[in-house]
């Protein structure tokens, strides 16, 4: 498809990746540059407030305001990694939040009466410090648990099986967040989980500490019928890098374009077969890894695909895949009311930005994950808490339907 070839998100070439990249090399300036570079933001809106108001008094409180804001935000992010909440760098999102500043600063200069644009302004300025706090420093560490219940006629005498889906851990160090996971882990308890990806955050893919305690994470994974993995956007997860996290781990399998089949681990009856497939982020060359996998799939059973993003929708539905686990997106990982997530990294954009879909016999569920972005971007997440998904295999005997709730 020539929309496949022209965007290939997760790749070095993608404008997204190049973005955060670009942003990353703003992390060598120094705090005392940035310094100069509020000083210089404040005096524009002296500037402009002195002059359209008329006084000099106010010119220095619009600036004074703005500095304040500024010196909170720089405070906000230079307490992240000392309180051990995330670990990306301050300096570019403190670029990003001044400019964001500048603009609740000069956009209301317009409106009249003048103290309606001054009220406004503060108002701005406070709503983005609390959206700040809550994105920085709450809503990642508000875990929630999806529940869906998946029902075939595929699995007629065969028992329920529960099956946790976690994907894009993204791991900088082990923090609450992490440490809450397993846990819910171990009380949820459930027969098989599965992992779509992305185990280290980008900035830390070749540091030994975040290996080290990633690996710590996952051998205390455990399941009765064990716990199976395939790997994300190649750029995070390279094989050298997930072979020495994995490195004599007896209970994670790797699926590396592999298919593992559930009829003969425990199950008598119906067989479910794990598609384990390898994401390079090439739709046509993963489309065709997917069809030669399916020549493995016995007749009558049932289907999971494990793939890192949501964008061989329409290929797994053609083929007949049941049940589709996917994250990469995020969920946009940063939502705005009406309009949802900023960005996807998809190649179909917001169409499967996250939560369940269906296409003829194939239900997708993509999953926010439970990490963040690397480099340069903002470790924060707003009306997009970190999930985990538990879905119910079951025969569609006893109701003959699907549903999905959502607890946290």
């Amino acid at each position: 498809m020539p929309r496949h070839r022209r965007f290939r998100p997760g790749t070095e070439a993608s404008p997204f990746h190049q973005f955060m990249v670009a942003l990353n090399r703003l992390e060598c300036l120094p705090w005392a540059f940035l310094g100069l570079w509020a000083l210089a933001l404040g005096a524009i809106i002296g500037l402009a407030w002195g002059e359209a108001s008329g006084s000099l008094e106010v010119g220095i409180g619009a600036a004074g305001t703005f500095l304040a804001f500024a010196g909170g935000d720089a405070l906000m992010l230079v307490l992240l990694p000392r309180l051990g909440y995330s670990f990306g760098p301050s300096r570019p999102p403190f670029v990003i939040f001044t400019l964001f500043r500048l603009f609740l600063s000069l956009g209301t200069l317009p409106l009249q009466p003048f103290s309606w644009a001054i009220e406004l302004a503060l108002i701005g300025h406070l709503a983005f410090t609390g959206n700040l706090l809550n994105a920085l420093y709450r809503e990642p560490f508000r875990l929630t648990l999806t529940e869906l219940v998946v029902a075939s006629p595929k699995l007629r005498g065969m028992p329920p099986l529960r099956v946790l889906h976690l994907t894009d851990l993204h791991l900088e160090r082990l923090t609450r967040r992490e440490q809450q996971v397993l846990r819910w882990v171990e009380e949820l308890d459930p027969d098989l989980i599965v992992f779509t990806g992305d185990l280290l955050n980008l900035s830390y893919v070749h540091d030994p500490q975040a290996q080290a305690q990633c690996s710590r994470f996952l051998e205390a994974l455990r399941a009765p019928l064990g716990v199976y993995l395939v790997t994300g956007t190649p750029l995070v997860d390279p094989p050298e890098v997930v072979r020495r996290i994995l490195f004599g781990f007896t209970h994670i399998t790797w699926l590396n374009n592999q298919v593992a089949r559930f009829g003969q681990l425990g199950h008598r009856g119906p067989q479910v077969c794990l598609i384990g497939l390898t994401c390079t982020h090439d739709p046509e060359r993963d489309g065709e890894r997917l069809r030669e996998l399916m020549h493995q799939i016995p007749a009558h059973a049932l289907t999971v695909l494990l793939y890192h993003s949501p964008d061989l929708f329409p290929e797994a539905s053609a083929l007949g895949i049941d049940l589709y686990l996917c994250g990469h997106t995020h969920g946009g990982q940063i939502r705005l009311p009406l309009i949802g997530a900023l960005i996807t990294a998809s190649i179909y954009g917001k169409r499967y930005e996250m939560g369940l879909y269906r296409r003829g016999p194939t239900t997708m569920y993509v999953s926010r994950g439970l990490g963040m972005e690397g480099l340069g971007m903002p470790r924060m997440r707003l009306m997009c808490p970190p999930e985990l998904v538990l879905i119910h295999l079951q025969s569609d005997e006893p109701e003959g339907s699907k549903g999905l709730s959502t607890s946290s």
